[in-house]
């Protein structure tokens, strides 16, 4: 049997950049997997930039004969992605080199989620497929840290059908049975520009935005009345991450834009805030003189949550009953899971590691956790496909 952090090793030392094809590291899965017997399918598209990308399904199941582009079916999914946000070598020159200090394992990875991807790997790696009475599938997705694409993807192409599914991302190993949805949005407010001594000559796109980003933050006041006390904050939460505006100090700004995001609780609607938000731009663009708005919405992402009943057997079947990570939470970050439950999945979110040191030169997991990480993936195997 190989072990999780010798499988680990192999995977942080191949760059996986969300801008670079994940190719190599879905060759170096297969190379792991193909003398178990194990039915790979590939499911690949091409980014925005050209770059290619490969969704990988493993089923322990052969297809049907003719079956080709019909959809997978499987008890359980296992589903890990594949790409890692992208890292500065000037500050982080090991960041392809797996190292241990402290009982931790550090690198570019580690923990979000090529430590749960080695926990896969190394589960099923003396797992006889033909002895499972149901279909387990191991899905590995591309493209998930810049909008779960690769999942995106797979629904489009109704590729697989699950009753559960193990979504890994860095808990800790407390498993999460419900989490908020994704919303983003980049809105333009126009003006007209002007030379800044003549301001009445122009219409100050900051100015506008500003008179707009204040109903923005009334709404997110809001929100705070619609709540789910499993989550922490129990509302849905709004930002305004970016803003850019203007040209030079001395012109009346003709333009000014923003990134708005919000996340949705589970069972609110995704477009809550969007449909508000056009209410409030009609009726400031409906006003005439210098504080008439005048505005565009370009809908970026509309993702909604999930949540599946904490007594569902795949949130049992994960759930570790002599450790005090035993009572499964809520999340607040994105995940696959409601990608999953689109694919008919009741979803839960687990994994080693702790996503408070994911995406910086501090990412690492703990050895110990990925050790127990494997376990649990077994136990869950044989609870849910045997």
């Amino acid at each position: 049997m190989i072990s999780a952090r010798a499988i680990l090793e192999q995977l942080v030392a191949i760059p996986s950049v969300s801008n670079q094809t994940n190719r190599p590291l879905i060759e170096a899965i297969q190379k792991i997997l193909e003398p178990l017997g194990w039915h790979h399918r590939l499911f690949p598209y091409n980014d925005a930039a050209g770059i290619e990308k490969l969704n990988l399904i493993v089923s322990s199941q052969p297809p049907q004969q003719g079956s080709e582009d019909q959809t997978i079916e499987a008890e359980l999914a296992i589903v890990c992605h594949t790409d890692t946000v992208p890292f500065n070598t000037a500050s982080w020159p090991h960041a392809t080199q797996l190292r241990e200090q402290d009982g931790m394992l550090h690198g570019c990875g580690s923990c979000d989620v090529k430590g749960f991807l080695a926990c896969i790997l190394a589960a099923v790696s003396e797992l006889d497929a033909t002895h499972l009475h149901h279909p387990l599938c191991l899905v590995f997705t591309a493209d998930e840290e810049i909008g779960c694409r690769g999942a995106r993807f797979l629904v489009e192409q109704k590729a697989l059908h699950t009753r559960y599914a193990i979504v890994g991302e860095p808990t800790s190993l407390t498993p999460a049975h419900a989490g908020k949805g994704y919303c983003l949005a980049s809105i333009h407010v126009k003006g007209s520009a002007a030379h800044s001594a003549y301001p009445d000559a122009g219409r100050s796109a900051i100015f506008a935005a500003a008179r707009l980003l204040r109903e923005i933050e009334l709404i997110s006041q809001e929100l705070i009345q619609d709540r789910n006390d499993a989550f922490s904050p129990p509302w849905t939460t709004i930002n305004v991450g970016e803003i850019h505006g203007g040209t030079a100090k001395n012109i009346v700004p003709a333009d000014c834009s923003f990134l708005l995001e919000w996340r949705p609780i589970p069972g609110q609607p995704t477009d809550l805030v969007l449909n508000r938000l056009r209410s409030i731009i009609e009726r400031l663009s409906s006003e005439e003189g210098p504080n008439k708005l005048e505005a565009e919405i370009e809908v970026l992402r509309l993702e909604q949550g999930f949540d599946t009943n904490p007594t569902s057997p795949v949130v049992r079947a994960v759930q570790l009953p002599s450790s005090a990570r035993a009572r499964a939470h809520t999340i607040a970050f994105g995940t696959e899971a409601p990608w999953l439950a689109r694919m008919g999945a009741e979803a839960v979110v687990i994994g080693p590691g702790s996503m408070l040191t994911a995406h910086s030169p501090r990412e690492c997991i703990p050895l110990t956790e990925l050790e127990e990480c494997v376990q649990l993936l077994r136990t869950a195997i044989h609870q849910l496909c045997n």
